[in-house]
């Protein structure tokens, strides 16, 4: 079957307010300055889509966001990037997502405000639109909560339909961890934590052992 896409990709959509040069990391009650201020699309997902659409890829978003202007504006960033957004939908009543990234010299604190990247849901999905690709990736579970009962189902149709899949698992705000790799990594063919998330993700106290604890399960991992 010919495939549309080379990459579909499934995830968060927010834009990133970056306040730079700062004087110091905020203090309740007190004002501090930023030198600098920038507004650029934000997510890890939207970001590979970016980045996977500038290296070649013919590559798809399948996400959400508001009807309103950080709406707009991320999915005109995506376009100028060549990135497909015939599958975002933009639903009136949510409130697009944003994070307010603090850079302090070597430091970096960062608040998110999930919006409608809360309200995607499996039925906007669709296994038809998933098999438009030839590879899909998926990022960034813990901010999607109304993905995650059905993350095992989205890996499955991709498989089912002779897709690679790859998997980024992101920070969990909630810091609570609660991901059922046993049943998740079989249909994954690359998974990509990072060395603290998977340390977290598996409940251990060193790499070595994170990596013993998922071996069984896995085909590629880069732990980054």
């Amino acid at each position: 079957m010919l495939k549309k896409f080379d990459v579909i990709v499934i995830g968060e959509l927010n834009a990133d307010l970056i306040m730079d040069k700062m004087t110091a990391l905020p203090e309740e009650g007190k004002e501090i300055l930023a030198d600098n201020m920038t507004l650029v699309i934000g997510s890890s997902s939207a970001i590979c889509a970016c980045n996977l659409s500038t290296l070649g890829s013919s590559v798809a978003f399948i996400g959400k966001t508001g009807r309103d202007m950080l709406g707009d504006f991320i999915l005109r960033e995506l376009n100028i990037r060549n990135v497909d957004t015939s599958m975002v939908i933009q639903e009136a009543g949510l409130k697009t997502g944003a994070t307010v990234v603090l850079n302090y010299g070597e430091e970096r604190a960062n608040i998110t405000h999930q919006g409608a990247m809360n309200f995607l849901k499996w039925s906007d999905i669709t296994s038809e639109k998933i098999t438009e690709g030839k590879h899909l990736h998926f990022s960034s579970y813990f901010l999607q909560p109304q993905l995650q009962p059905y993350i095992r189902n989205i890996f499955r149709t991709a498989k089912d339909a002779g897709m690679t899949t790859s998997f980024d698992p992101q920070w969990d705000p909630h810091e609570k961890w609660q991901i059922n790799l046993d049943e998740l990594l079989p249909h994954v063919d690359v998974f990509l934590p990072n060395e603290t998330e998977l340390l977290l993700i598996t409940s251990t106290n060193s790499l070595e052992a994170a990596i013993e604890s998922v071996k069984h399960l896995v085909t590629v991992m880069v732990v980054k």
